[in-house]
């Protein structure tokens, strides 16, 4: 009985990491038919069908897709099936309001449902993001709907700093900055009456706003810190990240940096760094580099120590548990470091960050894989049509040179160069269609991307499943044995047609990041060779000085694991939702720390907002 509940337990996540990643795609418009064509009854029967109802409406919420929770939430009553109290209270309001056509029409019977002991604040606030993004509610009627529940309900605005934060947001968005103020004073004057300190998380979600409307409205900043400072408000981590990343966007670096050294300084159980944090400092860092002339400031952290202290925070948190939660680590945090340290050519620095993605509960995934050779195609290629100095030697000569399967000999690969040996492929293997072909040639080819792709990729050795020949940079500690079983476990390794979309990748997007680092072990070995191809008897010395300084200089020291607190860490591990970390993270508040969007900086998004996103109010 327990096997069959754990088998459509993984049957449900499997399905819901399934519709996450559509919506990230073109097909995002096919989630609904995508879904109801999933549910059916062989699949999903007895006691677990209810259940997949009442997880696929909950997720369709979080992911505001409210016109699938509604057709979903239809057939879970149509089938027999009663739903739980709070997805009845939530689901019976946004039906309301949809089936009336001017929205004006549903605020009396609204009014009524929030009379409900079942109906929380939580329910509100899909009923709230509901008339925003799908029936376009003036934003007076929702601010004025809003009044009414917390009225009716006899709401204490001080438990409730994320909705306080959502109403002064839409109204600063729409100019209506004195209701905007009106919903801070209440919500100071009952902290006050309260007796409890004031969350700073309106004040964020405020300051938040009126820099994405001017990021050069410096002055109502100011005015928005002192009044905090007057009411004695402490900033929490979203205010520092939205001060942080002003002065970023406004190119004022060295303010950015100082602000971070003033957030360290203050660092407390209650106040540290987020990874949108890090984030924000990597990109910091980035964009120095991109200008023509890179700024040299004093106070600047140079993305080893950022990474590093990103792992300490998150160490901290966790109680030095490197596989527990922390609002400091996360998949998008580590995929800035590997996208910061390959940009800066440091490929020592992004093969640390893939080699500890499994000490810290992580995976690569396609984008991971997509990322490096990207990066790697675009500097062969830049390589390949530049001009060349006499006795010169580059990565390209020792990437196309080098055989997938050989053991590195750095000492020699200049005579390999010299004596223009191809990278010849065993008898074993299908040939290469690199082979014997200059790379200029080679470039200036028809597919001939594809082929120095593939080539590339081979030498990650995707068929090899132990990682012994890797340098050892991963902290000495007693892994989790979730940890040591997917070491073990045969993991799934992108493919040229996967990684080019020809086909269609694993449903969790999971992939080895054993290959992704011998890859990039090869393009660091090859990158020491490039600076100085001569014969050096003292390479492997060389080699060994140089990734011990990377390893001090990026990983924290952590202890031996007290088995103890290692128990003590592995049941709250246990009890974690069904769905996977990367997923059961979404932010939806201030608290939580906003996403950052980047949009503008080099024309590509990096991050996400979590604000609602209306396109996807529909669900169709």
């Amino acid at each position: 009985m327990h096997a069959e509940r754990k088998a459509h337990r993984a049957r449900i996540n499997n399905l819901l990491l399934a519709a996450d990643r559509l919506l990230e795609s073109k097909h995002a418009h096919t989630i609904q038919s995508y879904i109801m064509d999933k549910i059916s009854a062989h699949k999903f029967y007895n006691s677990y069908r209810w259940v997949a109802f009442a997880r696929l409406i909950r997720f369709s919420l979080s992911r505001q897709l409210f016109s699938m929770a509604i057709v979903l939430y239809d057939r879970l009553v149509n089938e027999g099936f009663a739903p739980p109290s709070s997805i009845r209270a939530t689901m019976i309001a946004i039906k309301l309001a949809d089936s009336s056509e001017d929205p004006q029409d549903a605020v009396e019977p609204l009014t009524q449902v929030f009379a409900d002991e079942s109906y929380d604040t939580a329910a509100f606030m899909h009923l709230f993001y509901f008339m925003l993004s799908v029936k376009k509610a003036p934003i007076p009627l929702v601010d004025n709907l809003t009044r009414i529940y917390t009225t009716t309900r006899k709401i204490k605005l001080c438990p409730c700093p994320d909705l306080i934060g959502e109403v002064v947001r839409i109204n600063t968005q729409a100019g209506r900055l004195d209701a905007a103020q009106c919903w801070l004073r209440d919500f100071e004057e009952s902290c006050q009456s309260e007796d409890v300190g004031m969350d700073a998380s309106p004040y964020a979600v405020l300051m938040h706003t009126l820099m994405r409307i001017d990021p050069r409205n410096t002055p109502a900043l100011q005015a928005i810190l002192e009044k905090m400072k007057a009411a004695g408000i402490p900033p929490n981590i979203s205010i520092f990240n939205t001060l942080i990343w002003v002065n970023v966007k406004q190119g004022r670096f060295r303010e950015a940096f100082e602000l971070y050294h003033v957030l360290v300084a203050q660092r407390s159980e209650q106040l540290v760094p987020s990874d949108v944090t890090f984030k924000i400092l990597l990109r910091a860092v980035r964009l120095l580099n991109q200008k023509r002339r890179p700024m040299r400031l004093p106070n600047v952290i140079e993305p080893r120590q950022i990474f590093r202290e990103m792992l300490e925070c998150h160490l901290l948190q966790t109680g030095g548990q490197p596989l527990g939660r922390s609002s400091s680590l996360s998949a998008s945090a580590l995929q800035m470091a590997l996208r910061t340290f390959i940009a800066r050519r440091d490929y020592l620095g992004a093969f640390v960050v893939v080699r500890l993605l499994d000490t810290f509960g992580f995976s690569a995934d396609l984008q991971s894989y997509r990322i490096v050779l990207a990066h790697l195609l675009s500097r062969i290629r830049r390589e390949a049509k530049s001009a060349r100095r006499p006795g010169e030697y580059r990565l390209a000569d020792f990437l196309m040179h080098l055989r997938p399967d050989e053991r590195i000999d750095l000492s020699g690969m200049t005579s390999r160069m010299q004596d223009g040996q191809p990278a010849d492929q065993p008898l074993t293997q299908e040939p290469m269609s690199t082979n014997l072909q200059p790379l200029p040639g080679l470039l200036n080819s028809e597919g001939s991307s594809r082929d120095v792709v593939s080539h590339i990729l081979k030498l990650s050795e995707p068929d090899r499943r132990s990682d012994e020949d890797l340098l050892d940079v991963a902290p000495s500690i007693v892994l989790h044995s979730s940890v040591q079983a997917r070491r073990h476990r045969r993991m799934y390794v992108p493919t040229m047609s996967v990684l080019c979309g020809d086909d269609t990748p694993p449903i969790n997007n999971r992939c080895s990041p054993i290959p992704l680092a011998r890859l990039l072990q090869k393009v660091f070995l090859g990158n020491l060779w490039a600076s100085s191809p001569s014969f050096n008897p003292r390479w492997h010395t060389l080699v060994q000085r140089v990734v011990g300084d990377a390893k001090k200089s990026m990983v924290p020291l952590m202890d031996v694991a007290d088995f103890a607190k290692a128990a003590k860490s592995r049941k709250h591990l246990d009890r974690k939702p069904g769905l996977p970390f990367t997923l059961s993270r979404k932010r939806r508040s201030a608290r939580a720390g906003w996403e950052i969007e980047f949009v503008g900086d080099d024309g590509v998004s990096e991050g996400k907002s979590s604000h609602p996103r209306g396109g996807r109010g529909n669900g169709q």
